[in-house]
């Protein structure tokens, strides 16, 4: 398996070291109060360092021993994952719930996708992990991008669409390129999932950037008579209903 590494190796070492009490607070001013010793640096390296190796392993019981060193579990890895999206990426189970119950996780951070663990959860499949993350705060909707409904609806997963409605997910989100989740239930087609999706609101006549409606992906797909029934005139949107969530600093580079 590729070799995982962490980009920002700091961030841990950071992390392990201990804050001060009330009774130091004499020594704020001390620039040698906080600094670790060689022998420590070397170790907290090497921890890193095996902290990475058992990621990419999936070795859930060294991950547990090295996360009780204090290594924090929100890093990102040299292939732009986090380690709780990989494990659910790579279906390393064991893996994945150990980092669940690791003090301080992170559940929305995302990979260099824009891909949440709650996103990577839905696509798998994974009932228990589904639910636990929403028990931890996984956020059902994000700001701009593909979002946990559509990985759902792409997927015609449609008992966690109902839950993901049922906590406030927008349903008619769209990608960079103006796709909704309406579209991907249609182009899978799932007809039980798109009915979801127009009782709980969903746009018929947001389309995307090439001007594709979700009765165009039906009749990509093969159903005309789900095009027909899912047909509007015109598109009341071309692209995103809201581009100035895409608009890209200079030097900058979205997700989506």
């Amino acid at each position: 398996m590729k070799k995982l590494a962490v980009l920002l190796a700091a961030a841990p070492l950071l992390l392990c070291a201990p804050l001060a009490s009330s009774a130091d607070a004499s020594s704020a001013g001390d620039p040698g109060a906080f600094v670790l010793s060689e022998a420590e640096v070397d170790q907290m390296a090497r921890n890193t360092h095996d902290f990475n190796q058992a990621i990419a392993a999936g070795n859930a019981a060294d991950v547990r021993r090295l996360l009780s060193t204090g290594i924090t579990p929100n890093i990102v890895l040299e292939n732009g994952d986090t380690p709780l999206t990989w494990a659910l990426r790579s279906e390393s189970w064991d893996l994945a719930r150990v980092l669940l119950d690791a003090q301080g996780i992170d559940v929305n951070m995302e990979n260099r996708h824009g891909e949440t663990p709650l996103m990577l959860a839905v696509i798998k499949g994974r009932e228990a992990e589904f639910d636990r993350l929403l028990k931890l705060g996984a956020k059902v909707n994000k700001t701009r991008g593909w979002t946990p409904l559509h990985y759902a609806a792409t997927e015609g997963r449609t008992s966690m669409m109902k839950r993901l409605i049922e906590l406030g997910a927008d349903v008619n989100a769209q990608t960079k390129a103006g796709i909704t989740a309406l579209d991907m239930a249609a182009r899978k087609p799932s007809r039980e999932a798109v009915m979801m999706l127009l009782r709980a609101g969903a746009y018929r006549d947001y389309c995307t950037d090439r001007g594709m409606s979700a009765a165009d992906f039906a009749k990509k797909a093969g159903d005309e008579e789900l095009a027909k029934y899912l047909a509007v005139k015109t598109c009341a949107v071309t692209g995103p209903a809201r581009p100035e969530l895409y608009r890209q600093p200079a030097g900058i580079t979205l997700r989506h």
